[in-house]
C-alpha cells in the first residue's frame, strides 16, 4: 500500500483517527498507586479512556494501578512504559464530571527524582561534648 494511502487511514482531515477519545494536554501532579507502591507522577495528557503519565520508578506494563489526584481517582492498567513516561488504559471510561474532577483537584507536591540516600545517615555537626568524626570518639 502506498505511503499516502496508509497516512489517509491513520489521519482523517488532520485528526488522528486511532484515538477513541480526544486527549487534553495537561501538566497535573498526581499519585500512581499499586498494591505495593505509591509513586508521585505528572499527568501529561488525559482522556476518558486513559492517560499518559511521567515519573520515576514507574511500574512495568501489565501492572494494575490507581491514578489519584485529590478526591478524583481512576483504576486502570499500565499498557506501555518508555523511560520516565507510561500509558494507562482505564478500566471504565471516565465521565465528563470525573475528567473535570482531575483538572480541578488541588495541586499536589512537586515531582522530584529520588536521590537514593537513606534518611538519617548524613554527617552531623559536633555539638555534643563527645562526638565521632567517623574514625573514633573525640573529646571537645
Amino acid at each position: 500500500m502506498a505511503s499516502s494511502q496508509m497516512l489517509k487511514l491513520v489521519f482523517d482531515n488532520g485528526q488522528d483517527s486511532r484515538r477513541q477519545w480526544p486527549r487534553q494536554l495537561t501538566i497535573l501532579s498526581a499519585r500512581l498507586l499499586t498494591v505495593t507502591t505509591d509513586v508521585p507522577v505528572r499527568i501529561r495528557d488525559l482522556s476518558a479512556g486513559g492517560a499518559r503519565i511521567e515519573g520515576f520508578n514507574l511500574p512495568a506494563a501489565g501492572t494494575d494501578v490507581m491514578l489519584k489526584r485529590g478526591a478524583a481517582d481512576a483504576f486502570g492498567t499500565i499498557v506501555w512504559v518508555s523511560g520516565t513516561q507510561a500509558g494507562i488504559e482505564f478500566e471504565d471510561a471516565l465521565e465528563h464530571e470525573a475528567l473535570d474532577a482531575f483538572q480541578k483537584a488541588p495541586e499536589m507536591p512537586a515531582l522530584t527524582q529520588p536521590d537514593g540516600r537513606r534518611p538519617g545517615f548524613g554527617r552531623k555537626g559536633g555539638t555534643h561534648p563527645r562526638w565521632s568524626d567517623g574514625t573514633g570518639w573525640i573529646d571537645s
